[in-house]
């Protein structure tokens, strides 16, 4: 057997003043007859200016994005396994949920485990990078 038929953890990994670095068997709920591995490796957009909304088109650089990379309020710590499939839910003009459990990797190697639902900010206002704390709402995030 191969590395490549192990299962790997689900893993993601906040850069500083970038995308965030999803791994694992993932799905886009806006296509709810893709398999589960439709996406093994995605960048998701974490300044709310991607023209490709969750993913990552790099215009976090254009727009001068800035975050350290950081989790000022990890979650509550878990047990469970950061395994299982993940999907990818984008609420209309609000956040991305992550449904599924992954480990959260900061820029500076601090790790968390998220899941089952994991509410994600991605238009880049949030007070609780990488978690959505509202702000959205009084920004006026479209997406």
């Amino acid at each position: 057997m191969s590395d490549e038929s192990h299962a790997r953890a689900n893993a993601a990994r906040i850069t500083a003043d970038g995308p965030l670095i999803l791994n694992g068997r993932i799905r886009h709920s806006a296509r709810p007859d893709a398999p589960a591995a439709e996406y093994t490796n995605v960048a998701l957009c974490r300044c709310g200016a991607s023209a490709n909304k969750p993913f990552c088109d790099g215009s976090h650089a254009r727009v001068g994005f800035a975050d350290a990379g950081d989790c000022a309020n990890p979650p509550t710590p878990a047990v469970h396994a950061a395994d299982g499939d993940l999907v990818l839910n984008p609420i209309a003009d609000g956040p991305l949920r992550v449904d599924g459990w992954f480990e959260l990797v900061t820029a500076d190697g601090q790790s968390h485990r998220c899941g089952e639902k994991t509410w994600l900010c991605r238009c880049g206002a949030s007070a609780n990078k990488p978690f959505c704390d509202g702000t959205h709402k009084k920004i006026g995030f479209t997406a």
